[in-house]
């Protein structure tokens, strides 16, 4: 399945993002709304790219070194860097003596994607100009995620559950942790995902 989502998926993805390099070469003095679309879908398409990756890197695996985890997210977060100068990224970890802590794929890849939804939110809704993402380890079979941001912060007694919020409990529900969502107007938001 990874392989043919690799193979199929990913060079189709590929095939798009030449094609619309072409086309906007071809187009080099077309409107500039147009040029921006394309550049936009393309943009777009390099990002469903490293969402397969992400996946297929999951799929790949029956487990997670804490080392493999924290290398998926040091990159995630570059990316997060490199498309948002104005923000400040900070990752930390801390796993002195846990050289055989491990997640199971599924725990692994649900941490992930709650790490990407809540620095996503903080990018798209909170206006943050610093973010901070902390993974460390209790012991051999705990763990503590915790994204923090400065930004506008929400009411989280009357705000509306989106869907980026209920993804990140259920995902945390579907590997028995417990996630927390702090936020103060203003402040910034906190999540903190628990084993």
């Amino acid at each position: 399945m990874s392989r043919d989502l690799h193979d199929n998926i990913g060079s189709q993805l590929t095939f798009i993002i030449s094609s619309i390099d072409n086309l906007k070469y071809r187009l080099k003095d077309a409107d500039s709304v147009i040029l921006d679309k394309l550049s936009s879908i393309s943009a777009f398409t390099s990002t469903t790219i490293n969402e397969l990756r992400d996946t297929i890197w999951a799929m790949n695996k029956e487990e997670i070194s804490v080392e493999d985890l924290q290398t998926r997210i040091s990159n995630f977060i570059e990316r997060a860097q490199s498309s948002k100068d104005e923000v400040q990224f900070s990752f930390s970890y801390k796993n002195e003596g846990l050289d055989n802590f491990a997640f199971t794929a599924i725990e692994g890849v649900n941490i992930y994607r709650i790490i990407q939804e809540a620095v996503n939110n903080a990018l798209k809704y909170a206006q943050a100009q610093h973010i901070n993402v902390s993974l460390f380890t209790r012991d051999s079979a705990t763990y503590s995620v915790s994204i923090q941001d400065d930004g506008n912060g929400f009411d989280t007694l009357n705000a509306t559950l989106g869907n980026g919020l209920a993804n990140m409990k259920k995902r945390a529900q579907d590997i028995n942790a417990k996630i927390e969502i702090s936020s103060n107007q203003p402040g910034g938001t906190k999540v903190l995902l628990e084993s």
